[in-house]
């Protein structure tokens, strides 16, 4: 059934997910799960503006995928749109979003620290990976969301499409080569991690499975309204215990080729100390 969404029922599911004032929102979306939404892409934007309320902030990704292979080649922070889905680019197109400045992991932000958390994304910090080395990067908006425990809201969509499993895969990625004091051994094994557009290891994995585990923890906050099934999770919790999985038990996790390299990635780092 076609169920008619108002902005009161979608600001009260953002606060059954844990939203409060002054909190930072990160929302991952499918417009259409809702049903119909009264008003459009405008009332779910703005019933996450008032929940936050202006003493928060609203973050949208707004990532190119489409031509993913050139996006280094063709990004222009005004006119490249969102791939993401409509509620993205509606949001990224207002006058009071700001847009970060980066080629394939940007995000538009509204609010009181909008201006911080989108400045400077490829200013400092790289992380090497298979996306680019700046994507991720210290100074990036996902180092700061991580940093500032945002909400992350899922809206009709599953951990599958949560950009932060790829900030998490970075970070593995960085504990394991960085771990390693000799700089000839560190070099052989960032050499082999993927860049982008170069084949090489890297963490991809079964966001689902990490989706169910996340729940079984007790960590993912669940909701509806209308025809959505919308739930959370805090990014810190999500990274710090995604990490602690992968570092657990990496077979489990990770292709042949990823758990070779991190148990010699491992070994190297305990043999020269």
């Amino acid at each position: 059934m076609l169920l008619i969404v108002t902005k009161d029922q979608v600001v009260s599911a953002f606060r059954e997910l844990g939203a409060r004032p002054a909190d930072m929102l990160l929302i991952h979306s499918s417009l259409k799960s809702f049903g119909r939404v009264e008003g459009g892409p405008l009332t779910v934007i703005d019933a996450a503006k008032e929940t936050v309320t202006a003493d928060g902030t609203v973050v949208f990704p707004t990532l190119v995928q489409r031509d993913f292979q050139n996006a280094y080649l063709n990004w222009d922070v005004n006119r490249s749109p969102s791939d993401v889905g409509l509620l993205t680019e509606t949001f990224r197109l207002l006058p009071d979003s700001i847009r970060s400045d980066q080629a394939t992991h940007s995000v538009a932000a509204w609010g009181s620290r909008a201006a911080e958390i989108t400045s400077e994304h490829t200013a400092y910090g790289p992380r090497m990976g298979v996306f680019g080395d700046y994507c991720f990067s210290y100074s990036s908006p996902w180092q700061k969301m991580y940093l500032s425990k945002a909400l992350i809201v899922f809206i009709g969509i599953s951990m599958v499409y949560n950009t932060f499993k790829h900030f998490a895969e970075y970070v593995l990625m960085e504990h394991y080569y960085g771990g390693i004091p000799d700089p000839a051994l560190k070099c052989d094994a960032m050499s082999a991690v993927a860049r982008h557009n170069v084949p090489g290891v890297w963490p991809f994995h079964d966001a689902a499975k990490t989706q169910q585990a996340l729940e079984e923890l007790g960590l993912v906050a669940r909701t509806t309204c209308g025809n959505s099934e919308m739930m959370a999770i805090r990014a810190d919790q999500y990274v710090d215990t995604v990490l602690r999985l992968f570092k657990d038990n990496p077979a489990a996790w990770f292709d042949a080729d990823t758990t070779a390299w991190v148990r010699t990635c491992t070994r190297e780092s305990s043999n020269t100390r």
